[in-house]
């Protein structure tokens, strides 16, 4: 008999909050799965998944519509591992592939329609973090779009000139929606350490939708291990979050890598990594954007083609690069925008709350090597420094690749609210990247070459300058409109 869908209902789950309906839930999907049918929870029902060794495997379109799960997150058998996993169709598989370097536009290796690639080289490393979390660095990585006659669709970051490993799979799985529900987490109470927390969604799978969702979190106390996400998103193409409503989680402190120094370790909501064009329309956060207990919503490694409209949080941060990406019609709170990486970066339409607009991370160098445009946007600046751009670097750390700030920023109808600061102030466009600048160190900052300014407006009557210190600029060209 033909089904058009199935419930949890069917493989044993009580859906009274009480009794453990993880592995109910879990024998279903594995069912719809082999079917290729939806999955359907009951309205209004209450399923409790605890802490079992297990991971439900979502292969097809699911509607949790108003039903609750309760995730209790006090003690799982294995942390690391997620309660949903979204797959793919098919198994990654590994090419052989010699070498990949920044002006290709082509790679050839047997395959089919499009794929997304990774490919990593070892021959020196990068991303050598400073700082309270300083470390080695890890081996260089880029993602990739490619087409089935084997034209590269996306920017690739670094030269690989002896690709030691490559990881391929389909782009094109049979797009899939995951659509409703109201998740609750109960929240883990264990040592404050870097041993992340996984107990979310796992999304593995390309051209998959995630809508109309509720996370929360009850139970954080004054100790808490970190959370890597919520939404995990991993190794695709094509992920499009809407409409979703997320609870960030307190900051806790932990020993960092020098001895004798704490350091904030936060969690996050939404992680993306290793992933190509991953979309977030009217994603929302439960508490003040503004409220500094809690660490954010947001953070990315190794991501291409990003967008977020219409999102109101109090983080983007993009840790080991973002290359090309876009934050629209949004409003973005106490840690405000985040990053490094490469290629065009837009900020449009946008409330910003930060200590800068844009800050470029210095434990990374605060390296953004491409252009940055930021246009009708308010800022309501956190502190007395009034510089639109922030970043730091001495020139005296090896990152393991020269660090540039923005080749050109253009900053187009900027107002800024610092009236409440009862002074007139004076702002610049880019800043004092380092207080002990002279020539010839290093690994010295490769600074803005071009600034075009135009409908800068400063709530105290304050006016700009290009620079705070022109001599760190010695060949910028700058445009008043």
């Amino acid at each position: 008999m033909f089904r058009s869908f199935l419930s949890y209902e069917e493989f044993g789950a009580a859906g009274d909050g009480f009794r453990d309906d993880l592995r109910a839930i879990a024998r279903c999907h594995e069912e719809a799965n082999r079917l290729k049918i939806p999955v359907r929870a009951k309205d209004g029902a209450v399923y409790y998944l605890g802490g079992d060794d297990l991971t439900v495997k979502i292969m097809t379109d699911v509607d949790f519509g108003t039903a609750r799960f309760i995730i209790d997150d006090r003690s799982p058998k294995d942390l690391t591992k997620d309660v949903f996993e979204v797959l793919p169709e098919k198994e990654p598989f590994e090419p052989e592939i010699a070498s990949l370097m920044r002006d290709d536009t082509h790679v050839d290796f047997p395959h089919e329609g499009k794929v997304w690639l990774r490919v990593w080289s070892d021959e020196k490393k990068i991303f050598i973090r400073k700082g309270l979390n300083q470390n080695a660095g890890v081996d260089p990585s880029d993602v990739l779009l490619v087409d089935a006659d084997g034209r590269i669709g996306t920017r690739i970051d670094w030269d690989h000139p002896h690709v030691t490993r490559a990881l391929a799979k389909s782009a094109e799985d049979p797009p899939i929606t995951i659509r409703g529900g109201v998740f609750e987490t109960i929240a883990n109470r264990h040592e404050s350490v870097y041993r992340y927390h996984a107990r979310g969604f796992l999304i593995t799978r390309s051209r998959v939708t995630v809508r109309d969702m509720t996370h929360l979190v009850r139970g954080e106390g004054d100790h808490g291990a970190p959370y890597g996400g919520f939404l995990s998103i991993s190794d695709t193409v094509d992920v499009t979050v809407k409409n979703v409503l997320l609870t960030p989680h307190f900051t806790y402190w932990t020993q960092s890598q020098i001895p004798g120094e704490m350091v904030p370790m936060g969690s996050y909501e939404i992680n993306c990594g290793a992933s190509i064009g991953c979309r977030f329309h009217h994603v929302h956060q439960t508490v003040d954007i503004m409220d500094s207990r809690y660490w954010g919503l947001m953070g990315s490694n190794y991501c291409k083609e990003m967008l977020f409209e219409d999102c109101v949080m109090s983080r983007f941060d993009a840790h080991m690069g973002v290359t090309d990406a876009v934050i629209r019609r949004s409003v973005l709170g106490h840690m405000c925008l985040n990053l490094i990486g490469r290629g065009d970066f837009l900020v449009e339409d946008t409330d910003a709350f930060g200590r800068a607009v844009i800050n470029l991370r210095p434990d990374y160098g605060s390296s953004f090597e491409g252009t940055v445009t930021i246009r009708r946007v308010i800022w309501r600046p956190r502190g007395d420094a009034l510089s639109v751009i922030a970043a730091e670097n001495t020139g005296d750390h090896d990152f393991g690749y020269p660090c540039f700030m923005p080749r050109k920023v253009t900053v187009e109808d900027l107002y800024v609210r610092d009236g409440e600061t009862g002074a007139r102030k004076d702002m610049t466009i880019l800043p004092d990247y380092d207080p002990s600048f002279a020539p010839g160190k290093p690994f010295a900052y490769r600074p803005t070459e071009e600034i075009e300014v135009s409908g800068v407006v400063m709530e105290s009557g304050g006016g700009w300058k290009s620079a705070e210190r022109p001599e760190e600029y010695p060949d910028l060209r700058v445009t008043a409109k």
